[in-house]
């Protein structure tokens, strides 16, 4: 298993920092189509097929994040029994990720050729962005850098964005699975 990349920090106060994250992530899953909806609803327009595919996807995906979040906390409480559950859960979630993306993508695609922006196809277009931001954020790179003062720097100082965490947990537990 590769390094911690929280060694060297207090743990406590590192697990202060990032336990309000997962419980973040887990409202918004419910939150943010929720609040969508009512943009939606309140510009005069109803929900569609495509509207309903982003926030599928959105708030799967906001479920993985989820998962990322206590996947860290128990990494730091020493849990690694919950930690290989966790893993392997976001590595499995991967690929229906993806599916629910691609679909997503497809229906608003389809809604903008056949109806334009209407606020439903533009709440199901930035549903969809929402969801692939939030794949790339924690399949590949960490795109979130504005909580941390280490990550910001490190961004203004021009060293680009950090491999995302529970990618790196993701391939780490696929290729260990090879292995055996």
């Amino acid at each position: 298993m590769s390094p911690s990349p929280f060694a060297g920090r207090d743990r406590a106060a590192l697990r202060k920092h990032l336990s309000s994250y997962w419980k973040m992530e887990a409202g918004n899953v419910l939150l943010v189509p929720l609040i969508v909806w009512a943009m939606v609803w309140s510009a005069g327009d109803a929900p569609d097929a495509a509207m309903w595919l982003g926030a599928a996807a959105c708030s799967f995906l906001l479920v993985v994040g989820t998962a990322a979040w206590l996947l860290v906390l128990a990494g730091l409480d020493g849990k690694p029994a919950q930690a290989t559950r966790l893993v392997a859960f976001c590595a499995r979630a991967e690929i229906v990720s993806l599916l629910l993306l691609a679909a997503a993508t497809l229906a608003a695609a389809s809604a903008v050729i056949t109806g334009g922006w209407p606020p439903r196809t533009l709440a199901a277009a930035g549903l969809t962005l929402l969801g692939w931001l939030e794949y790339v954020n924690y399949y590949h790179w960490q795109l979130q850098n504005f909580d941390s003062q280490i990550d910001a720097k490190r961004l203004v100082a021009g060293r680009g964005l950090r491999r995302a965490h529970m990618g790196r947990a993701v391939r780490a537990w696929r290729a260990r699975r090879r292995r055996n």
